[in-house]
């Protein structure tokens, strides 16, 4: 049975999909899954990503030199997808899709979540080459990771989108929150903050890569204790972020990518009602919104104390696993 299946959307989307696929695919042992992806920028950037469960990761316009038995489709009903593939695909290949089955990927995650590690995305070969270039032209030095960290993923919404901008804090405010109780993390746990979606200038270069999203303004922090990643890529950025003593996030694709890749280990701050609204509606599994302590712990977070207390909070427990181990040597050295 070869069973075929089209990545679309944002980023995010991607990383969700293939996720819920790499599953699929690994507790199918009997089939084979092929992927396409809809569009020839997310194909390039994700080729940093480890494909290789899946028999093949190429370009939609590729299928029809495929043996395919029928799709595994997700968000079949979707309008671009339906503009940029499904509508130039020929009737042969599109009777193989389930046109009445708007499979949802958050539906498929309920079931998975946490993730196991072999069904999470790694990097492949490509990915682990340029990752540490990635690091250094990011500015992120040799030693940073060798102390406590924070991860923060930046995002504000703006009209127009998928997630209404209504009753959101005005950015210049967030930005001088933001700004404030990451100086006394830095302070209290002289921490390093690596910032994402901040202060990177669009370019012909990474244009379809930032989509717009990252403004040139950053946060106002010491520069020898942050840095602002530079967009340079999406995947790799999420693997640096990943890496973080704690992660601090705005909603967004990327920020649900980082939340399954940490197996739940993000902290959410300042969603967008709009936001809150439709992941309760849709039960969609992501920041435990379902459950009421963090469902609090987010509508808090508009609060700058809540904040800080949140993410020190989160700093202690991560440490005192490391606090316990230093304390347990010193208390029984080796001999």
């Amino acid at each position: 049975m070869v069973i075929g299946s089209i990545l679309h959307g944002a980023y995010g989307d991607y990383y969700e999909q293939a996720v819920c696929l790499k599953h699929f695919r690994l507790t199918h042992p009997h089939v084979r899954l092929k992927l396409f992806a809809a569009s020839p920028h997310r194909l390039a950037e994700l080729q940093v990503l480890d494909f290789g469960w899946a028999d093949c990761f190429e370009l939609w316009t590729e299928i029809d030199k495929h043996e395919i038995n029928s799709f595994f489709q997700f968000q079949v009903r979707d309008p671009e997808l339906h503009a940029e593939v499904l509508s130039k695909l020929s009737p042969e290949v599109l009777g193989k899709l389930d046109l009445q089955n708007n499979r949802l990927p958050w539906i498929y995650l309920r079931s998975i979540l946490p993730l196991l590690s072999e069904y999470q995305l790694g990097l492949s070969d490509i990915g682990q080459r340029r990752l540490p270039d990635m690091m250094q032209a990011s500015g992120i030095g040799p030693h940073v990771f060798n102390g406590p960290t924070i991860g923060f993923l930046w995002r504000y919404r703006s009209a127009g989108g998928a997630i209404k901008p209504v009753l959101q804090s005005d950015a210049a405010r967030l930005v001088a929150k933001y700004s404030r109780v990451f100086q006394r993390l830095i302070d209290a746990y002289r921490c390093h903050v690596l910032i994402c979606g901040m202060k990177s200038p669009r370019t012909p270069e990474n244009m379809h890569r930032i989509d717009a999203k990252y403004p040139e303004y950053g946060l106002d922090l010491p520069i020898e204790s942050s840095t602002h990643l530079k967009g340079l890529s999406w995947a790799l950025e999420l693997e640096i972020l990943s890496r973080c003593t704690v992660c601090v996030v705005n909603p967004s694709g990327f920020s649900e990518a980082l939340w399954i890749k940490r197996n739940a280990s993000v902290l959410l701050v300042d969603p967008a009602p709009h936001y809150l609204a439709k992941a309760l509606w849709h039960r969609m599994p992501l920041f435990n919104l379902q459950q009421p302590k963090s469902l609090l712990s987010a509508v808090a977070s508009r609060s700058e104390q809540a904040t800080f207390n949140a993410i020190k909070t989160e700093f202690d427990r991560m440490l005192l696993p490391a606090a316990n181990c230093a304390f347990e040597t010193l208390q029984n050295p080796t001999p």
